[in-house]
């Protein structure tokens, strides 16, 4: 599965594919900044709810995508995210300044 990009008013949500690793964290960091530039965004919402495996280029898509919200105003959330991949989070210490939601 590739990743899904649905846009509502402000906000892009990023349904994640089964593995986030260094083969897709590239094109989820283009095709996001491209949508983010191109439609205001200002809220990005990983959705994590098929997502079993994520690696440190994952762990690199999603603070990137922190720093330019944190700039702009934004805010970066995670949501549907399952106990293996909430462990990776907090041990990289994204969960400390990303939000967490269902």
């Amino acid at each position: 599965m590739e990743c899904e990009y649905r846009i509502h008013g402000p906000e892009l949500c990023i349904v994640l594919p089964r593995e986030v690793d260094h083969h897709v964290a590239s094109g989820i960091r283009q095709e996001a900044d491209l949508l983010v530039d191109s439609y205001h965004i200002r809220r990005v919402i990983f959705d994590f709810s098929e997502t079993e495996f994520m690696d440190s280029s994952g762990i690199g898509v999603i603070l990137g995508r922190y720093r330019s919200m944190k700039l702009s105003g934004g805010q970066v959330w995670a949501v549907n995210v399952k106990p293996r991949t909430e462990r990776i989070l907090t041990m990289s210490g994204l969960e400390s300044i990303i939000s967490m939601g269902k």
